[in-house]
């Protein structure tokens, strides 16, 4: 199962209302490409091979593509962990761990193979 971009606008807003910050969708292109990220491929074959590699692509381009006007860091990384969890993979909790990956992500210091890594080192 993936996010659809209903969803994924859904979370986004939740999260606004629920921690504050300004709603509203930057560039909507940017978001249905951030969402189609995982679940596109070529010839074929996916690019992103398992779950938790699905997961780090909503995150990483979520946050990279900055699809919304506030909220990117928080609306991506919450959209990785609830892709899990629709596929039945439930994640350890480790906020300060996930907040501390989600901003390297937007300091170009962390990409998708340390995210899924990430994933796939707190599986409950």
């Amino acid at each position: 199962m993936f996010l659809d971009i209903g969803q994924g606008l859904c979370i986004h807003l939740s999260l606004i209302e629920h921690y504050g910050g300004h709603a509203g969708i930057r560039d909507i292109r940017l978001l249905q490409s951030a969402i189609a990220m995982p679940q596109s491929g070529f010839g074929g074959e996916r690019l992103h091979k398992d779950l938790f590699e699905m997961a780090a692509a909503y995150l990483y381009h979520i946050v990279q593509n900055h699809p919304f006007v506030d909220g990117n860091k928080r609306t991506g990384a919450a959209s990785a962990i609830i892709f899990l969890a629709m596929n039945d993979i439930e994640i350890e909790p480790d906020e300060d761990g996930l907040v501390d990956l989600t901003i390297s992500v937007a300091r170009g210091e962390a990409g998708k193979v340390q995210i899924a890594d990430f994933f796939r080192q707190r599986v409950h």
